[in-house]
């Protein structure tokens, strides 16, 4: 997939979630690094795992290169899903919060908006 077109995508999922979440718009987007899934593994796990997405921290959202967000609305909602922890780091979401708790705040959170854009787009989840 070309960078212009990986940008469209992120731009568009930053204006979904720009309407359908109380998060200040982003002065700039992450980076989309389309990696291998072990990279992934690796990042999100330090082992073989699931994860199909992962954003450490900074401005680079690393996705499994096996999906096509160009055509495949679940691959898209995978990188909402990241875009979500950009924003919660971005705006220090949950910081207060023991480490513990904090990541499994961030996950409901990010789950939730990730069930919503599927769900407006037709996908059951």
């Amino acid at each position: 997939m070309d960078a212009g077109t990986m940008k469209a995508i992120v731009a568009g999922l930053l204006a979904w979630l720009g309407t359908h979440s109380n998060y200040p718009p982003a002065d700039q987007a992450p980076a989309i690094a389309l990696v291998p899934h072990s990279y992934i593994e690796e990042l999100a796990c330090g082992a073989r795992c699931d994860v199909l997405g992962v954003y450490p921290d900074g401005n680079i959202v690393y996705v499994d290169s096996a999906l096509k967000p160009e055509t495949n609305i679940c691959a898209r909602s995978v990188i909402l899903h990241e875009l979500v922890h950009y924003l919660q780091d971005r705006n220090e979401r949950f910081i207060n919060l023991p480490p513990v708790i904090r990541w499994h705040v961030r996950e409901l959170e990010a789950y939730a908006f990730q069930r919503q854009y599927l769900q407006e787009n037709g996908i059951k989840a």
